[in-house]
């Protein structure tokens, strides 16, 4: 049997009819059942592929039913037809179906066999199930053709410079890129030559793989338009198994997303200058969630500068907030908090942070509320700037009020009760000169000299205050015998009148300026004697170590207390009973601030036994 059947089909009237029919037709010889052409309807019906009906032998396709093959040949042969019957049939895949066929003979040198088949109510449209599968062909090719992407068909053809070739492509092709779509069919290169050169390789690479794998193939790449247009396309395609034809081809839709790719070029180019922006400005931006357990959304690289600390291991900590907030300022920013997120108000808070060195440095924090649609709040958007510098200045403005204060206090009063004394002392010599008795005369003379001494005094410790303030001050070293210059200024000293003073050891030699220490004896031994009570002893001592000369003044008296021993070296700065006590205030600050000319330091100990301990270390500007 001959099953290479070449009938060409003849394109014409006749030809269109046949194969548009939606009535199931074949053709075969009869002498050998070779189907020589099928329409696509009778391929549907029967649920047979085109390829396998083409050779075929009609009379084994298993559709005569309960005619039979043997009597359909006896009636075709004697009468010239088989009148209508029905043959149920089981295609390989789909539903059992129950069709109607009917058969003729055509008569000439070769006689034909003409099969006629249609549903099994007859209706006159046989083949109805492949008319409604034509009707949703239609529905589905003006659904495609009204999409706002590309749909487009390519099958395999090893002729074609690219391997494929288009055979179906929707008109948005040419609305969207200004290519008629025969164009498309007629030229296989025009899809790769209109691809950007900068993608070409690539999106090639990509289908060459997809092709030779039969994997779906998705891609993002740009088209150049026949105006020059830049477009954007978001594709997929994906191979396609025909039933009837066995023909693999790929299905494929170009998604046109240059608006969004714009969009999206725009949001990076906005979000890049708001990083930029963020991260230029002196201050740290973040956002975060509420509470104690809320999450650090984002910080800027400025954290680093402010605390030390990488953006990462800040956003890494568990709990940085609770980890580096000063314990005393943690409960009040806790509260603040609790009151934006409770009331939706901003939040601000200042307080004291740790930084990753180990410095305490004070930050002002400002958020704002960050909301969901329904208006809950979600999180904070803030910057925290680093005010250390600006409360270091209130705290300055502050001690210098504190200081102005006491300065005025001190001139009213330190000043007033000496002048008050010379005045009323001036007078009296002017008054009663010649009626004064030489003891009375000498007493208020040595009034003038003492009182005139004490005001030079206090203003010579306003003057060096001054001096050192401004750094114009600085130490003129030479060797000195400390327990010589120790015993001098015990000697000499007024303040102690005429109480008893201890001076142990001494024996050492230092290179340092000889009037600013004579001065740092002097006050401690002043403020010794103002403390100690009459009957308490005195004592100072003076020894050398490694860093450099120590000197110690210790006094019997009340001691200070524990909070006051930081800052009671401080200018003005006085002890509890200072109004009972005389004194400016100035003199132990003078202390601290000669030790310091010599690169040294002054601090108070408890004495043991009571009272204080007041000492001084002096680096020596080269032993001795």
């Amino acid at each position: 049997m001959d099953r290479h059947v070449t009938a060409p089909r003849q394109e014409g009237f006749l030809d269109r009819v046949f194969h548009g029919s939606a009535v199931g037709m074949a053709v075969a010889r009869m002498s050998d059942g070779v189907v020589l052409e099928a329409n696509d309807a009778f391929s549907y019906l029967i649920g047979r592929g085109l390829p396998d009906l083409l050779g075929a032998d009609v009379f084994a396709l298993g559709i005569w039913g309960d005619v039979g093959v043997d009597r359909a040949r006896e009636l075709l042969s004697t009468r010239g037809v088989v009148d209508g019957f029905d043959a149920t049939v089981q295609p390989p895949e789909g539903e059992t179906r129950v069709i109607r066929l009917w058969a003729e003979l055509v008569g000439g040198a070769e006689p034909l066999v003409v099969v006629r088949a249609s549903d099994v109510d007859g209706r006159a449209a046989a083949g109805s199930r492949y008319a409604e599968l034509r009707e949703a062909e239609v529905r589905f090719k003006a659904l495609v053709e009204q999409m706002p992407a590309i749909t487009l068909t390519q099958i395999e053809d090893p002729q074609s410079p690219t391997g494929f070739r288009t055979a179906y492509v929707s008109p948005q092709a040419e609305r969207i890129l200004g290519y008629p779509t025969a164009e498309w069919i007629r030229d296989p290169t025009l899809w790769i030559a209109v691809t950007h050169a900068e993608d070409r390789e690539r999106v090639m690479a990509a289908a060459r793989h997809a092709a030779a794998s039969g994997q779906r193939l998705r891609d993002e790449y740009r088209m150049i338009a026949s105006d020059g247009r830049v477009v954007w396309f978001q594709t997929e395609t994906a191979p396609v198994e025909d039933p009837i034809s066995d023909l693999r081809f790929w299905q494929g839709v170009m998604l046109d997303v240059t608006e969004i790719k714009r969009a999206a070029e725009h949001h990076a180019e906005v979000e890049a200058e708001y990083r930029n922006l963020v991260e230029q400005i002196p201050a740290v931006v973040y956002l975060g969630e509420y509470g104690e357990d809320g999450d650090w959304i984002y910080i800027s690289p400025q954290i680093e500068r402010v605390m030390g600390y990488t953006p990462r291991e800040w956003l890494e900590h568990p709990a940085p907030m609770g980890t580096f907030t000063h314990p005393d300022d943690l409960v009040r920013v806790r509260e603040a908090e609790a009151e934006s997120y409770r009331t939706g108000h901003p939040f601000r808070a200042e307080y004291r942070m740790q930084r990753k060195d180990g410095r305490w440095i004070w930050i002002v924090d400002e958020a704002s509320v960050v909301r969901d649609p329904e208006g809950r709040p979600l999180f904070m958007q803030g910057l925290m700037y680093d005010i250390t510098e600006r409360k270091e200045a209130e705290e300055r403005l502050i001690a210098l009020d504190r200081l102005k204060n006491t300065l005025l206090h001190t001139l009213s009063h330190d000043l007033k009760e000496p002048l008050t004394a010379i005045l009323g002392a001036a007078s009296t010599l002017e008054r009663l000169d010649a009626e004064l008795l030489p003891e009375e005369r000498g007493q208020l003379l040595r009034t003038l000299a003492s009182r005139t001494k004490g005001m030079n005094d206090l203003l010579t410790d306003l003057l060096d205050l001054d001096r050192l303030d401004r750094g114009i001050a600085e130490p003129r070293r030479f060797p000195v015998h400390l327990g010589t210059l120790i015993r001098n200024v015990v000697a000499g000293s007024g303040a102690l009148r005429g109480r008893p003073v201890e001076v142990e050891g001494c024996d050492c030699v230092a290179a340092v300026d000889a009037p600013k220490v004579e001065r740092i004896v002097e006050n401690l031994l002043s403020n010794a004697a103002r403390y100690t009570p009459r009957d308490g002893r005195i004592r100072v001592r003076a020894w050398r170590e490694q860093e450099g000369v120590h000197l110690a003044v210790d006094d019997e008296g009340p001691g200070v207390p524990d909070e006051l021993k930081s800052t009671i070296f401080e200018p003005f700065r006085r002890g509890p009973d200072a109004e009972t006590q005389p004194g400016s205030g100035i003199g132990l600050s003078l202390v601290a601030r000669f030790a310091e000319l010599h690169g040294g330091h002054a601090w108070v100990e408890d004495r043991p036994g009571g009272g204080a301990s007041f000492r001084v270390l002096l680096p020596d500007g080269g032993r001795v």
